[in-house]
Parts: structure tokens; sequence; C-alpha cells
């Protein structure tokens, strides 16, 4: 991850917020993995915790995935309007 500059932000404030998040994201699927190791067993896993913890992986990283679609969205609407034709 960059460094947001300040006519970034200026941009585009959300950038600032959606840089949060996805450090939270990042944080989330290390602590689950930390705590859970038994993630990795996949199709084995019974335990309704752990189960709960799977749910949130796949979460954390579909949110991830639609974080990055807005931004190659708003850097596609930035480059089309800098386009003076």
């Amino acid at each position: 991850m960059t460094r947001l500059s300040c006519d970034q932000l200026r941009a585009a404030p959300e950038l600032g917020v959606l840089d949060v998040l996805e450090s939270a994201i990042d944080v989330t699927l290390l602590a689950l993995a930390a705590a859970h190791p038994e993630l990795h067993d996949g199709d084995h896993i019974t335990v309704p915790q752990v189960l709960a913890a799977l749910d949130v992986v796949d979460m954390a990283r579909a949110l991830g995935a639609v974080v990055n679609r807005y931004r190659l969205a708003l850097a596609f609407a930035s480059d089309s309007s800098d386009d003076p034709f």
C-alpha cells in the first residue's frame, strides 16, 4: 500500500478511509490465522467458532476485492476526466 498524498485525498477523500479499511482487513486475516491455524484445513473444519472465523475470512477477502474494484473505478474515472477529447 502506498501512502496517499494530500492531492489524492482532496480529489477523493474516501481513499483515506478505504486505506484504513484495507489495513483492518489485513490485520483481521492475520489475527484469525494466528488464532485458528486449522483454517488452512478447509473441508475438515467442524468447530462452530472456526467455521465462523472462516466465514469472516471469506467476507473480508470479498470486501477487499470490492475496495480494490472501487479504487480501480476511481482511477479509471480520473484518467478519463484528464482526457481533453
